[in-house]
């Protein structure tokens, strides 16, 4: 799976938007689905004066994914509180309490920062144009960093690479941000025309099953692994795929470079129906082998041999025949999946 990331504008200048942090949330949950937040706080430096427009490239965008703007979640400050990691003393509105245009935190131990609702529009088959106004930020005469979160919510079980042996289970995640050299071919010309949005830090956060381990990850990178806060999360998400004590968060962080990279890859063992499937497959086919250079000695040549077969033989073979089958009919129903999601 493709998971180059691009962050960019469409107008070109010396001064391009400068994201002082860009967060990004890979969820993927126990019932083969997937859910993808992207958060970016953008210096209240490098803001235009009326209208921020930032477009974010997704190479496995497809029609049928659903995106939805989370202002409303963050403008909450106890979702704040506990997304940002820092008590907050108060919240200003940008709209008499109202709420709907945008609020500003206030802080214990960071800057103030405002909430700001946003626009999301498709741009051809893999670009979503985030639109902000900034109209009452500037009528507020506010002097904060803005801030802006967007969930999608993929077409597929997850967006991370699944590999599946006899007896585990391998989860390898491989993301990039801005990294230039994976540029589609195709697209070389549409962003040699664009300015990448300069980021100063990047978080990713992989939120898998509480089932698998880590057995590759990037020591510069990687900064805590804990136990989901299921009531903290699931008071933000919403989301009834939030389960209990079934998730994990794998914290990354990079920072003060031109591009960013993330790989990690989980495991996990597995003893299953497919172990025990494959198990009895592998006695049948041995039973089988054993018992022919006997029954080939024995043969009457004047008799046709399948007449000679013992029935016992014949359902042996019909079990492995039919056992074969089911094992194999997992795997092509999640091709005849892809194919689909493909086309």
């Amino acid at each position: 799976m493709d998971n180059s990331f691009f962050v960019f504008s469409d107008v070109v200048t010396n001064n391009p938007v400068v994201i002082e942090r860009s967060h990004i949330c890979l969820w993927e949950f126990k019932n083969n689905s997937a859910l993808v937040e992207f958060g970016f706080e953008v210096s209240k430096n490098s803001l235009p004066q009326n209208q921020l427009n930032i477009n974010v490239f997704i190479p496995w965008l497809s029609k049928s994914a659903g995106e939805k703007d989370l202002y409303e979640k963050l403008s909450n400050s106890e979702n704040s509180r506990f997304i940002f990691n820092d008590s907050i003393k108060q919240t200003q509105s940008l709209d008499d309490g109202r709420n709907k245009l945008g609020v500003i935190h206030e802080f214990a131990n960071r800057d103030y920062l405002c909430i700001l609702p946003i626009s999301i529009i498709r741009k051809g088959n893999n670009i979503l144009e985030v639109k902000i106004d900034l109209q009452h930020y500037r009528a507020a005469q506010a002097d904060a960093n803005i801030y802006f979160r967007f969930a999608i919510t993929p077409q597929m079980p997850a967006i991370s690479m699944h590999k599946k042996g006899i007896s585990k289970s391998t989860i390898v995640y491989d993301i990039k941000v801005n990294e230039r050299r994976n540029i589609p071919d195709q697209m070389l010309t549409f962003f040699s025309q664009r300015n990448f949005c300069a980021i100063k830090a990047c978080f990713c956060f992989f939120i898998i099953p509480n089932d698998y381990d880590i057995v590759f990850f990037e020591n510069d990178s990687l900064k805590s692994v804990r136990t989901l806060e299921y009531d903290a999360f699931t008071k933000y998400l919403g989301d009834k795929r939030v389960k209990q004590d079934e998730l994990i968060v794998v914290f990354n962080k990079k920072k003060n470079s031109e591009s960013f990279s993330f790989f990690s890859i989980f495991t996990k063992e597995r003893i299953g129906p497919e172990q025990y499937i494959l198990a009895i497959l592998i006695n049948m086919v041995s039973g089988i082998l054993l018992f022919l250079p006997g029954f080939r000695t024995g043969i009457n040549k004047e008799t046709s041999v399948w007449k000679q077969l013992p029935v016992e033989f014949i359902i042996a073979i019909l079990i492995t025949v039919v056992t074969f089958l089911y094992f194999l009919w997992p795997k092509f129903k999640a091709s005849k999946k892809e194919l689909t999601l493909k086309t």
